[in-house]
């Protein structure tokens, strides 16, 4: 019998032990953030109001200082990315994704609420 999509334990043992299981932590009452330690990726979240959301959205430059101001992430961004906006015309809030690489490159995903 074919081994369906499953990878072996051998694999799966190794890459659970790269890091710890992320632990979100509330950094305010509309923002969490979970850190994969050291060097390693770390994603936020962020609840917005439409108008917050629209200053964000304006450009990279103005969601990497919104960012950079609020000191969500470990260090300061070289780049920001706008992966994906999912608008809802009845939303009057926006959740947004921020992942930070390694490299220091925000991708934000967006999902108006």
């Amino acid at each position: 019998m074919k081994n369906r999509g499953k990878r072996p334990k051998r694999a799966r043992k190794s890459m659970h032990a790269k890091f710890a299981s992320p632990r979100w932590k509330m950094l305010s009452r509309r923002v969490w953030k979970t850190d994969l330690g050291g060097d390693l990726p770390e994603v936020v979240i962020l609840i917005l109001s439409n108008e917050e959301f629209r200053k964000f959205h304006a450009s990279t430059a103005a969601a990497k200082r919104y960012i950079d101001d609020h000191h969500f992430l470990k260090r300061k961004l070289i780049k920001v990315v706008f992966v994906n906006q999912s608008p809802n015309d009845n939303g009057t809030e926006w959740l947004v994704v921020i992942s930070h690489t390694i490299e220091s490159t925000a991708a934000v995903l967006a999902y108006q609420i």
